[in-house]
Order: C-alpha cells, then sequence, then structure tokens
C-alpha cells in the first residue's frame, strides 16, 4: 500500500477522506431507431408499388400455390 499524505480536518482532528479518481466512461452508442419507433419503411412506396405490379400481390401469389402444399393430407 502506497502511503499518501491525508489531509486533517482541523476541528475534528480526523483524516479527510478523499474522492476516488473519476473514471473516463466509454460513449454510449444512441439506440437504432427502430426501437425508438421512429423506423422508416425499407422501401419507398413506388418500389412497393412496382413489385406488386411484377410479383403479385398477397393473394396472387396464395393462388399460385397448389392446394395439396396449403391444406396437406395426412
Amino acid at each position: 500500500m502506497i502511503n499518501q499524505p491525508q489531509q486533517v480536518d482541523p476541528l475534528t482532528g480526523m483524516p479527510i477522506e478523499q474522492a476516488l479518481p473519476v473514471q473516463q466512461q466509454a460513449q454510449l452508442l444512441q439506440a437504432p431507431s427502430n426501437e425508438l419507433g421512429s423506423a422508416a419503411p425499407v422501401f419507398n412506396p413506388k418500389d412497393q408499388a412496382v413489385a406488386s405490379r411484377i410479383h403479385g400481390d398477397v393473394q396472387q401469389k396464395q393462388n399460385s400455390v397448389s392446394p395439396q402444399f396449403v391444406k396437406p393430407t395426412y
């Protein structure tokens, strides 16, 4: 243990506790926007419309699947 000079309170004669040096802390990163509720859609509406014309909407995709895959018979 290293002997460090301590300050003494003149009224009580007791040593004054020294404050510990403040350690530097890492900077916290900002939370992702999707966790804050302010996330933007991945694709803009124009791109979504083009994709639905090329690939079809949800109902057209469902209609393209054979019924044997939709309701398997055991």
